[in-house]
């Protein structure tokens, strides 16, 4: 039976997860004993409320929660991982004599970057690389304070998730199989036609993200405010204009057309997300560090590297990252 992990149990982590449960014995590897105490209380079980559906709750229980020193697997087969950007590497390290070449590793993150730094860093060999999987999700989960310290998880917008194996090759794998099967509406492309799929949740996640952190607010209630979406249409702009020099590919792409993609990250914000609070919102106010560093920050880089400037993307950069300073300092004023 093919074993499988995942490494960053968070909202995406458990709602994929809950995918597979049926079908595998999924494994969480987790940071800290108390994580793993916290899942013996209910017997390995996780609950996701679809808030989109009336409010019906599913429960799935994995096979087992453990440390990744701690995984007796010899190798691991599967891996899923959506822990944040920033922390890929530093993640991942531990597990390496446990990575192979015959590891499947799909990476189901917000941004773009990592795969270049993991190819960089980790693999610079491509003959020892593990298989990799790109994963794009536009499904809107997450934790609501009130939940914190349990796996309850508030499923708010019922997307989709496509999937891509990195090399070309065909995605037949039967944990991939298991996905499209499952519930949460998943499908496979090609890398390429993966890229504009993901460019376009890079696009939503430039506008919806780091606004929403930044005004403290519900994905809806940005609904219908004209400075809100000329804003999202300058950075879209920005964004595409710089993208489109990295990626020529994506210059014959019809769908990234800047009305476009400004109506998809309406819709996908306002409309089907509209009741989720964005993960980065979510990490400002539970004090975490974001990721808007891969995502307008992954614009800001390219258009530094090309010797360009990218304003707009730069500017509310800035502004997450001094929003996530000020909720920090009023906790220590607090306590």
């Amino acid at each position: 039976m093919t074993n499988i992990y995942v490494l960053g149990a968070g909202g995406i982590g458990t709602l994929v997860a809950a995918g597979l449960t049926k079908r595998f014995p999924v494994n969480f590897i987790v940071r800290t004993q108390s994580k793993i105490d916290l899942l013996k209380k209910t017997n390995n079980t996780f609950t996701i409320t679809q808030l989109f559906n009336q409010n019906a709750k599913i429960s799935r229980q994995i096979a087992n929660a453990s440390r990744a020193e701690e995984i007796k697997d010899r190798q691991i087969d599967f891996l899923i991982v959506s822990v944040k950007t920033f922390d890929t590497v530093k993640s991942l390290t531990p597990l390496l004599p446990k990575i192979g070449s015959s590891t499947h590793i799909l990476l189901i993150q917000n941004g773009m970057g990592v795969l270049e730094e993991l190819n960089a860093k980790v693999w610079p060999d491509a003959s020892t690389r593990p298989v990799l999987y790109q994963g794009v999700i536009t499904h809107g989960i997450f934790q609501d304070q009130s939940e914190i310290g349990t796996y309850n998880y508030s499923h708010a917008g019922n997307g989709d998730l496509k999937v891509a194996r990195v090399d070309g090759k065909p995605a037949t794998h039967p944990v991939i199989q298991a996905l499209v099967e499952s519930e949460i509406n998943t499908s496979v492309y090609t890398f390429e036609d993966l890229l504009t799929h993901q460019v376009s949740k890079l696009m939503v996640n430039v506008c919806m993200n780091p606004t929403t952190s930044v005004l403290d607010c519900i994905n809806y209630e940005l609904a219908d405010i004209d400075a809100v979406k000329e804003y999202f249409r300058c950075m879209i702009h920005e964004g595409m204009t710089i993208l489109k020099r990295k990626y020529p590919a994506l210059e014959n792409r019809p769908e990234l057309a800047d009305d476009l993609l400004v109506d998809l990250a309406c819709e996908k914000g306002f409309i089907l997300n509209g009741k989720n609070s964005t993960s980065m919102r979510q990490d400002t106010l539970f004090l975490r560090d974001t990721e808007i560093d891969y995502i307008n920050g992954y614009i800001v880089r390219l258009a530094e590297d090309m010797g360009l400037d990218a304003p707009y993307n730069r500017s509310i950069q800035l502004l997450t990252k001094s929003r996530s300073i000020i909720n920090k300092r009023r906790a220590e004023l607090k306590n």
